[in-house]
């Protein structure tokens, strides 16, 4: 194959998505839907089950465990491709991304298997948090694994700012979970929806290569209610939840509940003592040269995302008018 020369058949080859019903894979699919032919969309939860299979009916939507050992063979019978998302701080996470390289090693010697393209996380090297030591390990399992590989690295996501309360709010309070003088870099869905569609759209050219992605930054949360504060006009009282209370905020939006596995509360402690001093940063750089452009800065992803909130909010009351 000539250097630069693309492999991928849209119509033949077949694409697996973990975790297809989450945030990444949400931003990833419109990119996706009107030239991959063959898309084997995986969940876990009957409600996301059926929204997918809405949503797409033309892919092959799978519900199962990820943690179940079996699975993953399974998942990728007959794949070309897998974009392997993992759930956040799930049990067992490294092991979860063992058990699927293995499965993608025994559906490659069958001859159809071509490319892992791996969800990781902005500077796995900072193992003090127990999430990035597992993902550093899985990068290690796959770089050594003789398949074709390619590893994203995303950093904080945008999205997790509440902009819709902060609008609804008379008196809007941001309620941080750790020190909001510590700077972070942020990512956008868009941005990383684009990049990883690019990557596997252009296959060859991405074998190997470990991209770490980030829009903008570094900005506190000082910086950032500045910004939403000026934009919607009213000022954001800043004020810091209690280590305790970050944790138990934590695990309910993870989990929705408080008793989960003694692993994942340590790996929720770990990465909220860290944010608390050192934050997350990284450069845009490499996000803005798979890009093609200027990656979305934070203070256009949040006017976006009020004039979305005002236009349902208009689109709601125009409802219900018409049903009085």
């Amino acid at each position: 194959m000539d250097p630069g020369e693309c492999s991928v058949d849209h119509a033949k080859d077949l694409l697996v998505i973990t975790c297809a019903s989450g945030k990444q894979a949400t931003a990833l699919l419109p990119n996706l839907v009107n030239k991959w032919q063959r898309l084997r969309l995986v969940c876990h939860s009957p409600a996301s089950e059926e929204r997918l299979k809405e949503e797409y009916p033309k892919a092959e939507v799978i519900r199962t465990d990820l943690g179940l050992p079996g699975e993953p063979e399974r998942i990728l019978n007959d794949a070309s491709v897998v974009y392997h998302v993992e759930p956040p701080f799930a049990h067992r996470q490294a092991v979860m991304g063992f058990n699927m390289i293995d499965a993608a090693k025994k559906i490659a010697k069958k001859g159809t298997f071509k490319h892992f393209v791996y969800a990781s996380v902005l500077n796995t090297q900072l193992r003090k948090m127990i999430h990035h030591d597992q993902r550093l390990q899985v990068e290690e399992y796959l770089m050594e694994s003789e398949l074709n590989y390619t590893i994203l690295q995303p950093t904080h996501f945008m999205f997790l700012f509440p902009v819709a309360p902060m609008l609804a709010q008379e008196h809007p309070v941001y309620m941080a979970n750790w020190n909001p003088n510590v700077p972070f870099s942020f990512l956008a869905l868009s941005d990383l929806g684009e990049v990883v569609a690019k990557v596997l759209n252009e296959r060859e050219k991405h074998y190997t290569a470990q991209y770490p992605l980030c829009s903008d930054g570094p900005l506190n949360y000082h910086q950032i209610c500045g910004m939403v504060s000026q934009e919607i006009g009213k000022p954001i009282e800043l004020k810091q939840k209690t280590y305790e209370e970050s944790v138990q905020g934590f695990l309910m939006r993870l989990f929705g509940s408080l008793d989960v596995d003694a692993e994942s509360i340590d790996a929720v402690e770990r990465i909220l003592i860290y944010y608390n001093r050192r934050g997350l940063i990284g450069s845009s750089n490499v996000c803005e040269w798979l890009l093609g452009r200027k990656p979305t800065k934070w203070l256009d992803w949040m006017r976006a995302e009020i004039r979305q909130i005002k236009q349902q909010h208009q689109y709601t009351d125009h409802e219900d008018c018409s049903a009085i």
